[in-house]
């Protein structure tokens, strides 16, 4: 999956650039992004005592669905917004602990490698818990509300289909290093002109992948549209969205290859970044990840943390 530097390193629903293959498929990804409780990077203490309004919503929104449908799976909502609380919380609150011991002095290449690799396995537990949500809402559709969400799959597609002229390409580069940029402001404060040159020459080095994404996107949504039509089980349906979303099973090649360089180039991109901050943009960083580190802690019934594996 593409990811922006800022995504990776922990606030998922500031994802812009990042994980672009993920973002489209809105009706699961945003129940997950919901869950991380981190919406726009606000307090996230108060947006996750909305979440299950926000996720009925979006659902509802999306999937067109009836008050029957949305009674029915209300349940299913309270109970995974629960184990999130219990199970999930305690990670995020060590990762971004974690993360703020590491970025008390310099970062090194070995912290930032385990950081990446903590973020990745948090980002798949909560895809696998957005999946369970998701399979019992999309076994209840019926016939026109399939007809409904293949509609909106096409008008995403059409939306976002990328074209290839250079032209095109320097804009959507140009427009990916705004994103990061903005990113990271909100991680570090005002950036420099050095930095900034920093993102622009990072980005500009990150295979565009936005066709083959597109390709593999609407591959994937078609298959799901075909077990929607033959009225599929829920346990077929979380299987192959788990298989899709979590584990990216039939991933093209190309697309699997590029992960590294792109993770890669992300990892330089922080490295540098961290070389280069003022005193200001460290206590600024700080002081972001305390925050984040603390509202996960306090939103626990009893406040834990996972097994620390990152520790500075």
């Amino acid at each position: 999956m593409e990811a922006g530097p800022f995504c990776v390193i922990g606030c998922a629903a500031k994802a812009s650039e990042g994980l672009e293959s993920m973002r489209k498929q809105r009706v699961w990804l945003v129940l997950t992004l919901l869950l991380v409780a981190a919406s726009g990077c606000t307090r996230v203490s108060v947006v996750y005592h909305f979440a299950d309004f926000f996720i009925e919503q979006t659902a509802s929104d999306y999937l067109s669905l009836d008050d029957a449908q949305m009674a029915s799976w209300r349940p299913a909502l309270a109970e995974a917004l629960a184990r999130h609380r219990r199970d999930e919380l305690p990670y995020l609150a060590t990762f971004f602990d974690d993360f703020e011991r590491g970025t008390r002095e310099r970062l090194d290449a070995s912290t930032l490698e385990c950081q990446l690799n903590a973020f990745e396995e948090i980002y798949r537990r909560h895809l696998r818990l957005a999946v369970q949500l998701a399979a019992p809402l999309l076994a209840s559709l019926r016939p026109d509300q399939v007809r409904t969400l293949e509609q909106r799959f096409q008008w995403d597609a059409r939306e976002d289909a990328p074209t290839q002229s250079d032209e095109r390409a320097e804009r959507r580069a140009a427009k990916r290093a705004e994103r990061w940029s903005e990113a990271a402001e909100w991680w570090i404060g005002t950036l420099s002109e050095g930095q900034r040159e920093m993102v622009r020459e990072a980005t500009a080095s990150i295979p565009d992948t936005g066709a083959d994404w597109a390709a593999y996107r609407a591959a994937r949504q078609e298959g799901l549209i075909r077990l929607l039509d033959e009225r599929a089980g829920e346990e077929r349906i979380r299987a192959y969205l788990t298989d899709w979303m979590v584990d990216h099973r039939e991933l093209p090649a190309g697309l699997r290859q590029a992960w590294p360089a792109i993770r890669g180039q992300v990892a330089g991109l922080l490295l540098s970044l961290d070389a280069s901050l003022s005193d200001a943009q460290r206590a600024w960083l700080r002081d972001r990840l305390s925050e984040l580190r603390d509202d996960f802690m306090e939103l626990q019934d009893r406040p834990a943390r996972a097994e620390t594996r990152c520790a500075a």
